[in-house]
């Protein structure tokens, strides 16, 4: 039990792994390999049909031996950190330590040596993804998916679960996620430029006015880009293009490519 707590494990009820493999895994075929990190007595595992090849991993002696009673598979006594796959894992699902450091370590080797399309299925604490810095930094190369779990699931435990999907595609699509992105956008603006946003939603117009008026009154269009670059309203790509949209409609031209602040109504 020691261990357990050390590590800030709750083992799977073993109908709510099923139900879960059931849910988002049930094309799984002879064609995958999936393995079951940081397994424990192997809940996930044992759902998995006998045609579909799989395998855990456990660094408890014990909890490894139970797993490899509990379903037949070959479990590993081993550090995932420390295993290197005999065949390329194409599903990884589990109920890791709920450890931040632990599952980004994870996180990092899975997408090393997991094929595009590859899929992950985990049970984490919601703190997991309640940060814009986190999130996004987990898209960078997963889409995730994430629906609420009964948090007494697991008897006596406080913190929100959810059921997290990762894939490995080149869409990334976010699902259950809103303004993440625009909220690490935000956080990288300038302090005064932040300020502004949280107190009303700065337009293109005032900014590009603000630039103007710190080029002195009169601005070129490359000194008003520069000065909208870490200061733009939105996350828009094409930015440059709502710069001079802006600058041809509303300001007034003095000369080629120079713009004053005396702005229409």
């Amino acid at each position: 039990m020691s261990q357990i707590k050390t590590l800030n494990q709750y083992f799977t009820p073993s109908w709510a792994a099923a139900a879960l493999v059931r849910q988002h895994f049930s094309d799984l075929s002879e064609n995958d390999y999936v393995v079951e990190p940081m397994c424990g007595p192997g809940r996930f595992l044992e759902p998995i049909p006998p045609h579909v090849p799989a395998m855990g991993i456990e660094i408890d002696p014990d909890q490894a031996e139970l797993a490899r009673a509990r379903t037949g598979r070959n479990i590993m006594t081993a550090d995932f950190r420390d295993v290197s796959f005999s065949e390329q894992p194409t599903v990884f699902l589990g109920n890791p330590p709920f450890k931040t450091r632990l599952f980004d370590e994870f996180l990092s080797i899975a997408e090393q040596v997991m094929p595009r399309e590859g899929r992950i299925g985990m049970i984490l604490p919601a703190f997991f993804f309640q940060t814009s810095g986190r999130v996004v930094r987990y898209n960078e190369a997963w889409g995730i998916a994430t629906e609420l779990l009964p948090r007494d699931l697991f008897p006596g435990l406080e913190k929100p679960l959810i059921f997290a999907l990762f894939r490995k595609d080149a869409e990334r699509k976010l699902i259950g996620f809103n303004l993440y992105h625009e909220q690490a956008f935000v956080k990288t603006l300038p302090k005064d430029v932040g300020e502004s946003l949280r107190h009303g939603l700065r337009t293109w117009k005032e900014v590009v006015s603000d630039a103007i008026d710190a080029a002195g009154g009169v601005a070129t269009l490359q000194q008003i880009y520069d000065y909208v670059a870490d200061r733009r309203p939105t996350s828009n790509p094409h930015w440059k293009e709502q710069v001079r949209k802006i600058c041809q409609v509303r300001a007034t031209r003095v000369d080629r490519a120079q713009y004053s602040m005396d702005f229409a109504a």
